[in-house]
Protein backbone atom coordinates (compact mmCIF):
# COMPACT_ATOMS: atom_id res chain seq x y z
CA UNK A 1 0.00 0.00 0.00
CA UNK A 2 2.86 2.77 -0.06
CA UNK A 3 2.15 3.32 -3.40
CA UNK A 4 -1.34 4.66 -2.44
CA UNK A 5 -1.95 8.40 -2.68
CA UNK A 6 -5.17 10.42 -2.54
CA UNK A 7 -5.79 11.49 -5.93
CA UNK A 8 -9.03 13.80 -5.35
CA UNK A 9 -11.81 14.91 -3.38
CA UNK A 10 -15.30 14.12 -4.37
CA UNK A 11 -18.83 13.57 -2.90
CA UNK A 12 -20.16 10.85 -0.49
CA UNK A 13 -22.73 9.65 -3.35
CA UNK A 14 -19.64 8.89 -5.68
CA UNK A 15 -18.92 5.59 -8.16
CA UNK A 16 -16.00 4.71 -6.04
CA UNK A 17 -16.04 1.65 -3.73
CA UNK A 18 -15.39 2.22 0.00
CA UNK A 19 -12.19 1.15 1.59
CA UNK A 20 -12.74 -1.09 4.38
CA UNK A 21 -9.32 -0.80 6.54
CA UNK A 22 -8.06 -1.73 9.96
CA UNK A 23 -4.91 -2.14 11.72
CA UNK A 24 -2.21 -0.99 9.60
CA UNK A 25 -3.52 0.10 6.89
CA UNK A 26 -5.55 2.42 8.69
CA UNK A 27 -2.64 3.91 10.14
CA UNK A 28 -1.61 4.50 6.44
CA UNK A 29 -4.77 5.79 5.39
CA UNK A 30 -5.05 8.07 8.42
CA UNK A 31 -1.51 9.17 7.86
CA UNK A 32 -2.28 10.01 4.32
CA UNK A 33 -5.38 12.12 5.25
CA UNK A 34 -3.09 13.66 7.78
CA UNK A 35 -0.74 15.00 5.41
CA UNK A 36 -3.32 16.25 3.18
CA UNK A 37 -4.61 18.27 5.95
CA UNK A 38 -1.26 19.65 6.92
CA UNK A 39 -0.44 20.51 3.56
CA UNK A 40 -3.75 22.07 2.48
CA UNK A 41 -5.30 23.26 5.70
CA UNK A 42 -8.42 21.10 5.44
CA UNK A 43 -10.03 20.64 8.46
CA UNK A 44 -14.10 19.37 8.03
CA UNK A 45 -16.41 17.76 10.33
CA UNK A 46 -17.98 14.11 9.64
CA UNK A 47 -21.38 16.15 8.58
CA UNK A 48 -19.20 17.67 5.88
CA UNK A 49 -17.49 14.17 5.12
CA UNK A 50 -20.61 13.18 3.94
CA UNK A 51 -22.99 16.10 2.74
CA UNK A 52 -20.12 18.35 0.99
CA UNK A 53 -19.01 17.90 -2.53
CA UNK A 54 -15.46 17.30 -1.59
CA UNK A 55 -15.11 15.82 1.90
CA UNK A 56 -14.59 12.01 0.82
CA UNK A 57 -10.78 11.20 -0.27
CA UNK A 58 -10.32 9.61 -3.77
CA UNK A 59 -7.38 7.00 -3.29
CA UNK A 60 -4.82 5.97 -6.84
CA UNK A 61 -6.15 2.67 -6.66
CA UNK A 62 -10.16 3.40 -7.19
CA UNK A 63 -11.41 3.22 -3.85
CA UNK A 64 -12.57 5.96 -1.31
CA UNK A 65 -12.82 6.43 2.46
CA UNK A 66 -16.44 7.01 3.89
CA UNK A 67 -16.92 7.21 6.99
CA UNK A 68 -19.32 7.97 9.40
CA UNK A 69 -19.36 10.91 10.93
CA UNK A 70 -17.99 9.65 14.10
CA UNK A 71 -15.44 8.00 12.77
CA UNK A 72 -14.51 11.07 10.73
CA UNK A 73 -14.51 13.07 13.68
CA UNK A 74 -11.69 10.53 14.93
CA UNK A 75 -9.71 10.72 11.87
CA UNK A 76 -9.58 15.02 12.53
CA UNK A 77 -9.14 14.37 15.70
CA UNK A 78 -6.50 12.47 15.75
CA UNK A 79 -4.56 14.40 13.18
CA UNK A 80 -5.30 17.79 14.79
CA UNK A 81 -4.95 16.58 18.36
CA UNK A 82 -1.20 15.94 17.02
CA UNK A 83 -0.33 19.37 15.37
CA UNK A 84 -2.51 21.17 18.32
CA UNK A 85 -0.97 19.40 21.02
CA UNK A 86 -4.21 18.90 22.76
CA UNK A 87 -6.37 16.30 23.51
CA UNK A 88 -9.52 16.03 21.00
CA UNK A 89 -12.21 13.25 20.50
CA UNK A 90 -14.62 12.86 17.68
CA UNK A 91 -17.16 15.23 19.05
CA UNK A 92 -15.04 17.69 17.82
CA UNK A 93 -15.44 17.22 14.24
CA UNK A 94 -18.77 15.13 14.50
CA UNK A 95 -21.47 17.73 13.72
CA UNK A 96 -19.01 20.82 12.95
CA UNK A 97 -14.87 21.44 13.43
CA UNK A 98 -12.99 22.75 16.45
CA UNK A 99 -11.12 24.65 13.67
CA UNK A 100 -11.71 26.48 11.05
CA UNK A 101 -13.68 24.97 8.51
CA UNK A 102 -11.62 24.36 5.07
CA UNK A 103 -12.97 22.07 2.62
CA UNK A 104 -10.32 20.73 -0.68
CA UNK A 105 -11.76 22.44 -3.60
CA UNK A 106 -13.23 20.41 -6.78
CA UNK A 107 -10.94 18.75 -9.02
CA UNK A 108 -11.25 16.56 -11.98
CA UNK A 109 -10.34 12.51 -10.80
CA UNK A 110 -8.49 10.98 -13.69
CA UNK A 111 -8.87 7.43 -11.77
CA UNK A 112 -11.19 4.95 -12.73
CA UNK A 113 -13.82 3.77 -10.30
CA UNK A 114 -12.17 0.39 -8.69
CA UNK A 115 -13.85 -3.08 -9.49
CA UNK A 116 -14.73 -4.02 -5.87
CA UNK A 117 -17.23 -6.73 -4.60
CA UNK A 118 -18.71 -6.98 -1.64
CA UNK A 119 -18.67 -3.12 -1.01
CA UNK A 120 -19.06 -1.61 2.88
CA UNK A 121 -20.97 1.35 3.43
CA UNK A 122 -18.38 2.60 5.17
CA UNK A 123 -16.14 2.99 8.24
CA UNK A 124 -17.48 2.85 11.94
CA UNK A 125 -16.92 3.48 15.37
CA UNK A 126 -17.62 0.94 18.19
CA UNK A 127 -20.43 3.72 19.44
CA UNK A 128 -21.77 3.62 15.66
CA UNK A 129 -22.21 -0.33 15.80
CA UNK A 130 -23.65 -0.45 19.58
CA UNK A 131 -25.97 2.21 18.17
CA UNK A 132 -26.56 0.06 15.50
CA UNK A 133 -27.19 -3.08 17.43
CA UNK A 134 -29.41 -1.48 19.86
CA UNK A 135 -31.56 0.07 17.20
CA UNK A 136 -31.81 -3.20 15.23
CA UNK A 137 -32.80 -5.30 18.29
CA UNK A 138 -35.33 -2.92 19.66
CA UNK A 139 -37.03 -2.58 15.98
CA UNK A 140 -36.72 1.16 16.49
CA UNK A 141 -35.70 3.47 13.85
CA UNK A 142 -32.57 5.80 13.98
CA UNK A 143 -33.30 9.55 13.48
CA UNK A 144 -29.75 10.52 12.50
CA UNK A 145 -28.63 12.31 9.18
CA UNK A 146 -25.72 9.87 9.09
CA UNK A 147 -25.63 7.65 6.05
CA UNK A 148 -23.33 5.08 6.96
CA UNK A 149 -25.50 4.63 10.07
CA UNK A 150 -28.47 4.46 8.06
CA UNK A 151 -26.92 2.15 5.53
CA UNK A 152 -26.36 -0.18 7.79
CA UNK A 153 -29.22 -0.35 9.57
CA UNK A 154 -30.89 -0.82 6.28
CA UNK A 155 -28.44 -3.98 5.35
CA UNK A 156 -29.03 -5.43 8.73
CA UNK A 157 -32.93 -5.52 8.01
CA UNK A 158 -32.91 -6.47 5.03
CA UNK A 159 -31.09 -9.55 5.25
CA UNK A 160 -33.30 -10.80 8.51
CA UNK A 161 -36.34 -9.97 5.89
CA UNK A 162 -37.68 -6.60 7.16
Amino acid sequence: MSELRIVGWTDFECEYPSRAVVGPELREIVQLIGDECVKYGYAFSGQDHQFAETGVPVFSDGTCLRASMRFWGQIMAAIYSSIDETKLTYMDFYMDSYKERVLPEYTDIDVEPADVENVLPGMLLQEDAELINSSVQMGMGLMTLDKVIKAYVELIESSNGE
